[in-house]
């Protein structure tokens, strides 16, 4: 029977659609999912790094070491395991013109810094088959940038993401993650802390905590490590979509350990792996929710989502955020939480 969910923290309605549904083989695409160039033509790729601007900030492993470095004008780093540098074609500028408008053509500058990060120097690796080792690098990498990026005068919130495949909007197939400064908390953010901070109020837990509650050991769990859980929410709008969320209250990914970080490492290889080898590496997003470092009590207990781009989107969606999902989660925790412990397995049997 098909059912109208409502969203944990939001007014947001989701359709589950058992009737619909697809097993996970028919959502795999029929094309190959980027722009694909060869390593010599890849901007991306040790080697071309003139093809981009300068990294603010290269990681270089040297004798059990992690070197953190900086590329000059005219000189690149070579020999890195991460770079970090300005996107060529920012969505938002630190010089953007100062101009402003009124209601109801409400506007204001697009201040910000948008940044790439190649997570790795091969071109061929994808996100499903990074090692733990590697995304340690990406994680602390990510930590660092995003402390530097809240000591900006104009930054409210730093958004942390992933496009991977073109259906997911990447324009290059050799991975890589963005950040992207904003003036203000974007609406989503907003709306979670705003719920978050009620239910403190009148409940003394966070709503997330409760939420924890209830899937860390319920249908939809995916898989739980010694910090972190991950599960397909309640009312997923996309099929297959998962969260990862720390086990105990945290508001602030800048104070996560280097154990934790190590241990993030492992579930996001694991269901990320699961993802990939149930549903033959779709194209996928991954946005990191966190509060704001900037003095404020719009706190959230932060977390990462994970959204398959397999069902598109049609005008039911677009036209009323009511979202149609073929795949209930319960349907799609038990096949990346299946896929899940063999890949945890694997990645304990290697250690």
């Amino acid at each position: 029977m098909p059912e109208l969910r409502k969203d944990y923290f939001t007014n947001r309605l989701v359709l589950i659609s058992p009737e619909r549904t697809k097993r996970p083989s028919d959502f795999v695409s029929k094309e190959k999912n980027s722009k694909t160039l060869a390593p010599r033509d890849c901007p991306f790729c040790p080697g071309n790094e003139l093809m981009t601007p300068p990294a603010e900030l290269v990681l270089v492993s040297k004798e059990n070491t992690l070197l953190k470095l900086a590329d000059s004008e005219t000189e690149r780093v070579e020999g890195w395991n991460v770079r970090y540098f300005p996107n060529k074609f920012p969505a938002v500028s630190p010089d953007a013109e100062v101009k402003y408008s009124d209601p109801p053509l409400v506007g204001e500058p697009a201040f910000g810094y948008h940044h790439v990060m190649i997570v790795t120097p091969n071109h061929d690796a994808t996100y499903f088959n990074l090692p733990v080792e590697q995304w340690i690098d990406i994680l602390a990498t990510v930590q660092d940038r995003v402390r530097w990026l809240y000591s900006k005068k104009t930054v409210s919130y730093v958004s942390v993401f992933v496009n991977s495949g073109k259906e997911a909007g990447a324009s290059f197939s050799h991975a890589h993650l963005q950040t992207l400064t904003l003036t203000k908390l974007p609406p989503l953010i907003q709306e979670e802390a705003e719920t978050l901070h009620q239910d403190m109020v009148e409940l003394s837990q966070c709503s997330m905590c409760r939420v924890l509650q209830l899937e860390i050991n319920g249908p939809r769990k995916i898989l739980s490590t010694e910090n972190f859980v991950a599960f397909a929410p309640w009312a997923s709008t996309h099929a297959y979509e998962f969260w990862i969320f720390p086990k105990r209250h945290e508001t602030s990914f800048l104070k996560v350990s280097q154990k934790e970080i190590n241990d993030l490492a492992t579930i996001l290889r694991a269901t990320l792996g699961a993802l990939g080898s149930s549903l033959s590496n779709p194209d996928f997003n991954l946005a990191f929710h966190i509060s704001s470092e900037k003095k404020t009590t719009k706190q959230i207990h932060w977390h990462l989502e994970v959204y398959p781009q397999i069902v598109k989107w049609a005008g039911l969606e677009k036209g009323s955020s009511v979202y149609i999902n073929p795949v209930p989660p319960e349907s799609a925790a038990e096949t990346l939480g299946a896929a899940a412990r063999k890949e945890l397995a694997a990645i304990i049997g290697i250690s």
